[in-house]
């Protein structure tokens, strides 16, 4: 069994702690708190946040949760940033995976599927050294969710302009890329029981 130390934890669920039209049916994922610790077959644990990573990102709103099915299986971790008012707290994954020396190997929206509706989020492949991650995230601004960083930001941007500040969030699941079909099966398991979670 592979183990994932503390530090490339960290650099994997929110970049090192720098970061981290509305589709056919926007994941009930977005919602306003992290989720349970239970979800479904998934148990979870809460990571720590360092503060220097709520400095650089003007919110203390950052959830960082581990899951698992098993001890012997691989993780699904879940990053939550928020923010209200702001379009600080936001930014496209990548980059902060780039500045901790991650490869971007692939990049692109996708639909996946989960309660048999699909869901618009954007996968990101990264690598360093022999190690890859997947990683499928998406923004939402005022219940409103999408893939796309700048959609998010012209959403808040407007909203600030007619002097309606909106809520936002971004939120990424991510998990090691051992095999394809495994990982995204992983995901898609994931986001599935995520779903599933009521909004507190």
């Amino acid at each position: 069994m592979v183990r994932y130390g503390p530090g490339l934890l960290a650099l994997v669920t929110l970049g090192a702690g720098l970061a981290l039209a509305r589709p056919a049916q926007a994941p009930a994922a977005a919602a306003e708190a992290p989720p349970q610790l239970t979800l479904g077959p998934w148990h979870g644990k809460t990571l720590a946040v360092e503060a220097r990573a709520e400095e650089i990102l003007e919110t203390d709103d950052v959830a960082l949760l581990e899951y698992r099915q098993a001890d012997d299986q691989p993780p699904v971790w879940f990053a939550q940033v928020a923010g209200f008012g702001t379009r600080a707290a936001f930014h496209p994954p990548e980059l902060c995976y780039v500045g901790s020396h991650y490869e971007i190997v692939a990049r692109s929206p996708i639909t996946v599927m989960a309660h048999g509706r699909p869901h618009r989020v954007m996968r990101l492949v990264v690598g360093q050294g022999r190690q890859r991650f997947e990683a499928w995230y998406w923004f939402t601004a005022d219940g409103r969710v999408t893939p796309s960083y700048y959609q998010q930001q012209l959403w808040l941007v407007l909203g600030a302009m007619a002097g309606q500040p909106m809520a936002g969030r971004l939120i990424r699941i991510s998990t090691p890329l051992d095999d394809p079909a495994a990982a995204h099966d992983r995901l898609a398991g994931f986001l599935t029981s995520f779903s599933e979670t009521p909004t507190r």
